[in-house]
């Protein structure tokens, strides 16, 4: 059941990767047209940036799904079968870890409880709590930032699933899950 979930998040996700990977490039020619017309649109230059970040938080989430993160395998490799599974447990436990502790620590960050408790006055939460995130305003496009950084507590929260598939998978089939993506796991018939 995790891994159906973590698949079906991971098919939104490289939608979502499609779609962002298709429009930075937009922007930037539209930006570069734009400064040679000498009419440049100064709030796309922030949305390209923040663009990027979201096109990067949201393919670390898709490389912890599908198992491609970059890793050096040369001990695991090297070792016998049984150690190499236990380290593949080890390693799928430490991005679990990660992925929690930031899901955490967004939760800290943006503290909806007290928001709640304010009547969702983002004044009245700055003052009682000194936390600024829902007040600040992107430099040129005027939005609050929070909502660009609302990706942060959402790869959190998919990273976390994707993990926990991860290690379940290799808890379940240690060997045979290495490099599984969503097709080999749906293959399997998870």
């Amino acid at each position: 059941m995790i891994r159906a979930l973590s698949n079906t998040i991971g098919r939104a996700e490289r939608a979502a990767l499609r779609v962002l990977v298709v429009i930075l490039p937009l922007m930037i020619l539209i930006n570069v047209a734009s400064r040679a017309l000498k009419v440049p649109i100064f709030w796309l230059d922030e949305l390209a940036v923040l663009t990027m970040v979201w096109l990067a938080m949201v393919g670390l989430a898709v490389t912890l799904q599908t198992r491609e993160a970059v890793a050096v395998t040369l001990l695991i490799d090297t070792v016998p079968k049984n150690v190499s599974n236990v380290l593949q447990c080890a390693a799928d436990l430490v991005v679990l870890g990660f992925a929690v502790a930031l899901l955490v620590l967004c939760y800290m960050w943006f503290d909806p409880l007290a928001l709640w408790r304010n009547g969702f006055n983002v004044d009245a939460f700055a003052a009682d709590s000194f936390n600024f995130v829902y007040q600040e305003p992107t430099a040129t496009l005027g939005v609050p930032k929070f909502w660009f950084w609302m990706i942060l507590p959402l790869v959190a929260l998919t990273s976390s699933v994707h993990a926990l598939a991860n290690l379940l998978d290799s808890l379940r089939e240690p060997y045979s899950v290495r490099g599984a993506g969503p097709s080999s796991a749906s293959d399997s018939g998870k």
